[in-house]
């Protein structure tokens, strides 16, 4: 373990932490030299059918961080200019379609499509799902609003799912972010989170971490997610 490994473990005094006293100590327990992300932690405790129920949603949060995602929307010809004008870093059809096919080109970090498309680039689940790319209504990439949904995922829209752990898992900024700002973005998360957790039951969440990318995990007192 490196000394500042034992540095930042020494910092760590309480079996769990308020929210606010885990930001305070977050960016002290961050052991790199870069500015690393507040990666968040829900591990949930699920009865066996609830573990076979998705939860996934989508976030944009009030404070912006880390680089710009890559936008591909797959659309019309008659929808190109206007995915292009609201950010879009590729839009098109057939072309990309036979890049993604032949070429394994992903050069992206979101696809976006219309509903009356979907037909058509199904035979793409098979590589795009694999990486959690697939369109989807859920998360609006399937939409018919092209402009406000490209623009929302340019500004820093997040989407979180629950793993097959039982757990989502969040960057919901960085190390170098103020507490306050930090603060909203988890208010943000919470917020969207409040109707899966309600259907879930109260004794749903089995515990929440948060840790830098570098560095030991706090734990954080459960209220602070109901």
């Amino acid at each position: 373990m490196s000394k500042k490994q034992k540095e930042a473990n020494k910092l760590i005094d309480k079996k769990q932490y308020s929210l606010d006293e885990a930001l305070e100590l977050l960016p002290k327990i961050s052991t790199s030299k870069f500015a690393g992300s507040a990666e968040l932690t829900v591990n949930l405790k699920l009865n066996e059918k609830q573990k076979k129920d998705p939860i996934r949603g989508s976030i944009t949060f009030p404070n912006a961080f880390g680089e710009q995602i890559k936008v591909l929307a797959l659309v019309e010809e008659g929808d190109v200019k206007t995915a292009k004008a609201a950010g879009a870093d590729h839009a098109g059809l057939e072309e990309f379609v036979e890049k993604i096919e032949k070429e394994n080109w992903f050069d992206f970090d979101i696809v976006i499509t219309t509903p009356k498309l979907m037909p058509q680039i199904a035979k793409l689940g098979k590589y795009l799902g694999r990486k959690g790319l697939m369109p989807n209504p859920k998360n609006q990439t399937v939409t018919a609003d092209l402009e406000k949904v490209i623009k929302q995922y340019k500004q820093g829209k997040k989407d979180f799912k629950k793993d097959d752990q039982d757990a989502i898992r969040l960057v919901i900024g960085k190390t170098d972010m103020s507490a306050d700002q930090l603060k909203a973005n988890f208010e943000e998360f919470r917020k969207v989170l409040k109707p899966h957790l309600d259907k879930l039951g109260p004794d749903a969440i089995k515990n929440i971490h948060l840790a830098p990318t570098m560095g030991p995990s706090l734990k954080i007192v459960l209220s602070e997610l109901k």
